[in-house]
């Protein structure tokens, strides 16, 4: 079992503490450089040749497991020792209840786990040397077992791992981020879900997500910020909205829009409720600066986070692909919203195609009817029609596919919807190894022309640049880890997560200033959605605000 997702993705400083003879010795090590690469991640089997303090320290079970309880006590207070002030320790004990381990020691067979320390033993001891403790959880998995044992151990039976979380002194505010997710296919995954998952992480913070087919209920507890996350929600009316709104505001919670696309698409909801989505929430967070720019006309506190990787993916293996001199190039059309843009360059793709014959390979992701239109065998559709009628693939289909490519094209016509769009398609190439050869819109902003990808403004360009690609792998190799250094080194999600975290502190340190002006936007926008209806405007002029 790894641990990487215990450990706060901004961690810089680790010590693990566990036995070579481990089963994944150095499985987390690896999996968490991937997360933040710029860690300095150590592995040592004994805590008195450590020198040095860290920010967080690990320790497995095999150090720990066969520990009595004063025994344990004394190592924690060691533990302690070489804690950086705020730093966490995490201890990973495998449970000596677990019923693989009983029916072994009942058969005379030696023990599934060789420890004697109990999780109360643990954590009683690490009360003792001083620590406090945050988290505690269970590691589980399906067993079958005896019906006497299933008594005697009870709800342990399952267990076969306990791993706690522990400071010197928890943090003094507790934190709560609350999102109701309007969008759960094709933003969510990165916009909620991917931040969410490294929240979780950081100490004396409590995340909690839904749909909008549930109800909003305020979260109850003893949180010092209480932050509200409305992720591309939309109301059936003006009203709806504004009683949402009045409730979580009545619940303490800071409110924060989450826009990543242009509101465009559903202009017709939002004007039907005056853009209350916008005007009734404290802060509006999006993708790009251009989106910002936008939607400050409706709320003008508005904070642009950029897309950025969750992991880094491995180094692409240029030296083995490299092997295969008959080896096709590989192009690769993959992105949602973008046919019409594709459809200027089929012309062209299909004269390639004619021209270099199986030394091209085609590769046309979720997009059927754009995959007939290639006129050549040397193709393959990336997708599956019983999904979405093959309209969308699981990321992780996405992934392989660049993986697989050499070289990504990405169109945007310049208009008032693709301006607005993120530059992740071409982080994405990066960190996986593929050329882009993109349009100027977005991509000129952050692709650094012939070193980190190609920008190509008119056809004549594309042709000669997709040309140049084909016949120079040395240059596309040159390219492609370029990029992938300046994906490694400034598109992860662990060098930037925290900045979200600071901002909404920020705002909700601002939350009375920040509420009165929502409260005059929503009372604006009622006196003109409403155009002074009846039942809506006091008897002394005030607006009335449904509830």
């Amino acid at each position: 079992m790894t641990f990487e997702d215990f450990i706060p993705a901004k961690t810089k400083s680790i010590l693990e503490l566990t036995l070579k003879t481990t089963k994944n010795f150095e499985g987390t090590r690896d999996k968490f450089l991937a997360i933040q690469p710029d860690c300095d991640y150590k592995i040592s089997e004994d805590l008195s040749k450590v020198k040095g303090k860290f920010e967080v320290v690990l320790i497995q079970s095999s150090i720990i497991g066969k520990f009595d309880s004063d025994e344990f006590k004394n190592f924690a207070k060691k533990v302690s020792e070489q804690i950086k002030p705020g730093g966490i320790a995490i201890f990973a004990l495998e449970n000596i209840a677990f019923a693989e381990n009983v029916k072994n020691i009942l058969n005379g067979l030696p023990p599934f786990f060789k420890v004697t320390l109990t999780a109360a033993e643990m954590k009683n001891s690490l009360t003792d040397a001083g620590f406090e403790i945050n988290r505690s959880q269970k590691a589980s998995m399906r067993v079958t077992v005896d019906k006497n044992i299933a008594e005697i151990l009870k709800d342990d039976a399952a267990v076969f791992m306990h791993i706690v979380t522990a400071m010197i002194e928890l943090p003094k505010i507790k934190k709560l981020i609350h999102t109701v997710i309007g969008e759960t296919i094709v933003c969510a995954p990165l916009r909620v879900h991917a931040p969410n998952a490294f929240f979780k992480k950081e100490q004396a913070l409590s995340v909690v997500w839904q749909t909008m087919e549930k109800p909003f209920v305020p979260i109850e507890g003893n949180f010092g910020e209480k932050i509200f996350i409305s992720q591309r929600m939309s109301f059936g009316t003006f009203h709806d909205a504004c009683r949402l709104f009045k409730m979580a505001n009545e619940a303490g919670y800071l409110s924060i829009a989450e826009m990543d696309d242009h509101p465009l698409l559903w202009q017709k909801n939002y004007e039907e409720t005056a853009w209350i989505n916008f005007v009734g929430t404290h802060a509006i967070q999006t993708s790009t600066n251009y989106l910002a720019d936008y939607l400050r006309q409706y709320n003008p506190t508005v904070k642009v986070f950029a897309n950025h990787l969750p992991k880094l993916p491995p180094p692409r293996n240029f030296d083995e692909e490299f092997k295969n001199p008959n080896r096709p190039v590989t192009i690769l059309f993959a992105a949602l919203n973008r046919d019409k843009d594709f459809l200027e360059l089929l012309p062209i793709l299909n004269k390639f195609a004619k021209e270099y014959g199986d030394k091209l390979h085609f590769k046309i992701l979720a997009r059927s009817a754009l995959y007939k239109m290639i006129e050549t065998e040397n193709k393959s559709f990336v997708g599956d029609l019983d999904y979405y009628d093959g309209q969308f693939v699981s990321y992780e289909r996405y992934e392989n596919a660049l993986r697989e490519s050499d070289i990504s094209i990405l169109p945007l016509k310049d208009n008032e919807f693709n301006r607005s769009k993120s530059d992740l398609k071409f982080v994405e190439c990066g960190g996986h190894g593929t050329v882009a050869l993109a349009s100027p819109v977005v991509y000129s902003g952050v692709i650094e022309e012939g070193k980190t990808g190609f920008i190509y403004r008119d056809e004549k360009e594309f042709v000669q640049k997709l040309k140049f690609l084909i016949e120079n792998p040395g240059k596309r190799r040159e390219v492609a880890e370029t990029a992938y250094n300046y994906v490694r080194y400034n598109r992860l999600m662990s060098q930037h997560y925290m900045e979200r975290l600071d901002w909404y502190s920020e705002l909700y340190a601002k939350l009375p200033e920040l509420r009165a002006a929502a409260d005059a936007r929503i009372e604006k926008a009622a006196r003109k959605f409403t155009n002074n209806s009846a039942g809506n405007i006091g008897q002394n002029g005030e607006i009335v605000i449904p509830v």
